[in-house]
């Protein structure tokens, strides 16, 4: 007699549903991650726009001012706008279609030239930019300013809107000096947001002999 070996209804059907399992458990992180790829790309084009920042003010010994439109071309440089990406030779969009969003102190988009050869000191700034966590329910501050007046140590501020496509908390203020980096929070927050400090500003033009040690 001859046996034949193979799967009974039974065995079939739990083979169906383990892989149904697995596949599942595949597939579902699958929008997550996709979301942490788009996350991290904006990450890197607001890392590459900095550099270009610094790369501009090595050039011409200033920050650009804003563009007020999708030109890429600067503008007024008391208020917020999209960053001047024909200027610096950058992307414009994140990748969720945004533009980038940028804001200057404005002390900082004029030639800087220290006043005293002998001992030069870097103009202090006058927007006041302050950058502050909003997870808390009392904000802390993330940069300090220098004084409680409208000394800060931040010079420019480079933002995505993030997939909601609109600024969240303190960042819907484009005439505010505050600004809010934090954690991706789920139907609240999503903006990304990095900064340009003084400090690195006036090291990188001293590297580049453009401004006295």
């Amino acid at each position: 007699m001859k046996i034949v070996f193979g799967f009974t209804l039974i065995e079939m059907a739990l083979v169906l549903i383990i892989l149904g399992l697995l596949m599942g458990s595949l597939l579902f992180p699958l929008p997550k991650q996709i979301e942490q790829k788009r996350i991290n790309i904006t990450q890197q084009r607001l890392d590459e726009i900095k550099e270009a920042l610094l790369g501009f003010a090595v050039l011409h010994n200033r920050l650009p001012c804003p563009a007020s439109d999708e030109n890429g071309l600067e503008s007024t440089c008391n208020n917020e706008g999209n960053i001047p990406w024909r200027v610096l030779g950058v992307g414009r969009y994140d990748t969720w279609g945004n533009p980038f969003r940028y804001r200057v102190d404005s002390k900082y988009t004029v030639q800087l030239v220290p006043t005293d050869p002998l001992a030069p000191i870097p103009p202090n700034t006058s927007s006041g930019l302050v950058v502050q966590d909003t997870h808390l329910m009392t904000p802390i501050k993330l940069v300090a300013p220098e004084s409680e007046t409208t000394t800060s140590r931040v010079v420019a501020i480079i933002f995505s809107y993030g997939k909601d496509r609109q600024a969240n908390a303190e960042n819907s203020g484009v005439v505010d000096h505050i600004y809010a980096q934090d954690a991706y929070v789920e139907n609240t927050f999503d903006d990304i947001l990095i900064w340009l400090p003084k400090s690195i500003l006036i090291n990188r033009l001293v590297a580049a002999k453009k401004w006295l040690p």
